[in-house]
């Protein structure tokens, strides 16, 4: 599934390449090569096939969960969808509190023990699933 994943965002172009100028990621580093996954939001039959293949990996992995997190901005769409396709409850996770409102870091209704999947849009250093999951 990973490869079909891989084949869907070269058709899209979704994968960007740039050796000159070095894209920035969240984690600090530069890298010649970006993928902007949310792109694939855009096509509801490669949406479908990725939401599908993350609900079947997690099934297959870790059972059915309690409820599915998505990291803040990139895992929210991504992890909605995924929850819908499991029927379970979906909550997302800030990088830092709001400083207004509520203040909240994570948003939605989760309890302590709870079986959770985190689910991130892209990964360099692990950084801020780590984050997410404290």
């Amino acid at each position: 599934k990973a490869s079909k994943v891989a084949e869907f965002l070269l058709q899209i172009k979704a994968v960007k390449l740039s050796p000159n100028d070095p894209f920035v990621w969240a984690s600090g580093i530069n890298s010649p090569i970006y993928c902007d996954n949310r792109v694939t939001l855009s096509h509801p039959n490669i949406r479908t096939f990725i939401r599908q293949a993350y609900s079947e990996a997690i099934l297959d992995h870790f059972g059915k969960p309690d409820a599915i997190a998505g990291v803040a901005t990139g895992g929210i769409a991504q992890g909605a969808l995924v929850a819908q396709e499991l029927g379970v409850p979906f909550i997302y996770v800030r990088s830092s509190a709001k400083a207004h409102g509520m203040g909240n870091q994570i948003e939605g209704f989760y309890e302590e023990g709870q079986k959770i999947v985190v689910i991130e849009d892209l990964i360099s250093t692990g950084g801020s699933s780590l984050k997410a999951v404290e």
